[in-house]
Parts: C-alpha cells; structure tokens; sequence
C-alpha cells in the first residue's frame, strides 16, 4: 500500500518518498489506494481479498478503518512517538511538538492498531535522545534507526502471530498533539524568547514548510531554515525583537530577541533583498 506522487503532494506528506522503484527491484507488488483514508470499498474490498495477516503501517498518517484491521488474520502493527509515555502525546507530529516544548528524549514505540487514535497495546519502545543539535531532519534519522531495531526485534514474531503487547498506562488521561501546517511555521518576534525562537525554527525546518517571517513587512515570506542563541550581553543599538542588529561577511546575520540575539545560519531572503542593521522583521506583511 503506497500513495502515488500525486497523492503524497496532494495530502502534504512531509518528506514524501516514492518506493516503486525500490519496490520493482525487490518484486514487491505496489497497491495505490483510492483514498488516503482507506475508506473506499474498492480499497477495503482488496484488502479483504489479499489473505493479508500482518500489515506493518509506517508513514501513513491516517487511522485505519476497522473493517480494514477485522479482516487481518494477526493485526496491523504501526508507530507512534511521543517524549512521554503513552497514552500522554498521542496525535499528530509528535516530534515537531517535542522540539517546541523544549523534551530531551524521545520514546519510539511498536503498538498493534485499534480503531482509536495511537491508543493500541505496546509491542516494544525503543528511547532516544534530543539534545541540543537536533532538529526535525536529524530526529527523523533517529527515529528510523528507532522503528528498524523495533522490526528487527520483533517482525519474525508478529509473522509468527506471536504477539506479546502490553496495555498503556492505565489512570493517566490521554493527551493528543494537533496536526501543525505550514501557518504554523510563522515566527511570533514578540511572543518569542531566544530558546522559544530557537525551538520553533528546529521544530519545523527541512523537510517541513519551515519557520518564516516578513523583512520590513514584505509580501514575500522569509524562510528561515537554522537559527541559533548567539549571545545575551553583547548590547546593540538596534535591540528589540525582530531587528538586525549586525550582518555578517559569511552571510550570517544577528536578529534581536526579548533576552538576547539569534544568529540566522541559513535562511531563504526574496530576490533582490539585502539586509541593513536596524532593518526589523514582522509577523505579518505590511
């Protein structure tokens, strides 16, 4: 079951890959569904028909149905994150949320579907770090490396219809993440510390919409792919949230926050733009 091009691009897939290639080379018969949420009868109908018994589900953002789930033999198997343990982070772009909120770990977990939201038994976990380096593009490698120890360890059992999965936490309410879009990307110069400004451009760069904002109130948008805390004495004649307050030979630029600056490592400027000490980014275009 993989979407086609069209369908990754029309449903927002971030860091959407097309597997057919991959899948030829390996003999691997390709199903594209009608829908993304597998709600056609056609999609149903095949599945039911393909004598599937375990379904790994990676990637695809959307519940499966629960005519979907009754007609495999063992179950559907997926993944789900969260820097807490589950129920707690249930939803949508846990580790965007994650960055944001400013965690230092990450738990990777195996979980068999239900008809719920991530609310299946645990198969297994695997736990990683999110330290200081790491924005969305590099938890991603991580978590990869996280979901194919979890396969390793546990892919010839559940084939096997073998499966050892255990209850999430009982007595603790559920907490759901919501779905982010690129909106979400825009930067907020005065609701924005230096570690919140840090965290919300790690949180959505590359392969993300990214984090952006608006020099002197242009239309264009300025994307803004790393930006880090650069120093919270130095003072500068140009301080206040959203102001250049000095250019770099390398391209680099500082941007003033409430409690220090930010060095802007790479960023998207509109054609023709060049930047000036005292010049001030917005929220909004003017």
């Amino acid at each position: 079951m993989h979407l086609e091009p069209a369908q990754g691009e029309r449903h927002q897939v971030a860091g959407y890959a097309d597997l057919r290639a991959i899948a030829a080379a390996d003999g691997t018969k390709v199903y594209h569904p009608a829908t993304y949420a597998l709600t056609d009868p056609a999609d149903q109908a095949y599945l039911a028909e393909a004598g599937i018994s375990v379904a790994i589900v990676m990637g695809w953002q959307r519940l499966v149905p629960a005519p979907v789930l009754s007609s495999l033999a063992v179950g559907a198997f997926g993944m789900h994150g969260s820097s807490e343990p589950l129920p707690r982070g249930r939803g949508r772009s846990p580790m965007n949320w994650s960055l944001l909120e400013g965690r230092t770990s990450f738990r990777t977990n195996l979980f068999r579907y239900d008809p719920g939201v991530d609310s299946g038994d645990i198969v297994g976990t695997v736990v990683f770090d999110i330290n200081a380096w790491d924005d969305c593009a590099s938890l991603h490698l991580k978590n990869t490396l996280a979901m194919t120890q979890l396969l390793d360890h546990h892919l010839d059992h559940l084939l096997a219809g073998e499966v050892d999965a255990q209850p999430q936490l009982d007595g603790i309410e559920p907490t759901y993440y919501a779905k982010r879009t690129a909106e979400d990307g825009r930067i907020r110069w005065l609701d924005m510390d230096t570690m919140r400004l840090f965290n919300h451009v790690r949180a959505q760069t590359r392969p993300f919409p990214g984090a952006f904002s608006h020099y002197e109130g242009g239309a264009d948008p300025v994307h803004i792919w790393r930006a880090v805390p650069f120093d919270s004495r130095l003072e500068f004649p140009t301080s206040a949230p959203g102001r250049v307050c000095a250019v770099f030979d390398d391209g680099t630029f500082l941007v003033s926050t409430w409690d220090g600056t930010v060095r802007v490592l790479d960023a998207d400027l509109p054609e023709g733009v060049r930047l000036s000490v005292g010049a001030r980014f917005t929220d909004e275009p003017s």
